[in-house]
């Protein structure tokens, strides 16, 4: 089970035993995706908080760093586009992963020349998700 959770609306933070010290925000909107994602990190000893819209994730960002942010492009009202733009913008050194469920190239294009560092389609692989983070956050020295 979790070692601490903390709960503030639709915000949380999972931490496991022997965490790396690497932070990760996941967005998802999908319950089971978000809780998934965040127990594949927490496995591997990642500091993990999540989020389940872009307004929570900005709330996690305003009171905690992170070394990377991985989010899902399609959600309800803002979506993981807007949250990378947002991004780029306020914090252009922060890493972004994105992932999709939907195959469409050019939104593909569009996220990479926005500046996500990686798309991951869905359904992922769990070794997929644990490569591409370690991958980005060796390559960002971080």
């Amino acid at each position: 089970m979790y070692s601490s959770r903390k709960k503030s609306s639709n915000i949380q933070l999972i931490s496991g035993d022997n965490e790396s010290g690497k932070s990760i925000l996941v967005v998802e909107d999908d319950a089971v995706a978000l809780d998934l994602l965040a127990e594949i990190l927490r496995r591997n000893h990642f500091r993990v908080w999540v989020a389940s819209s872009m307004e929570a994730a900005l709330s996690v960002l305003e009171r905690t760093a992170v070394d990377l942010v991985l989010s899902d492009i399609r959600m309800p009202d803002r979506g993981g586009m807007d949250l990378l733009r947002y991004l780029r913008d306020h914090h252009p050194d922060l890493p972004v992963v994105l992932l999709s469920a939907f195959g469409d190239e050019h939104l593909w294009v569009e996220a990479l020349s926005s500046g996500a560092v990686d798309l991951i389609p869905k359904p992922f692989k769990k070794q997929e998700i644990i490569d591409v983070i370690n991958r980005t956050l060796s390559d960002r020295g971080a």
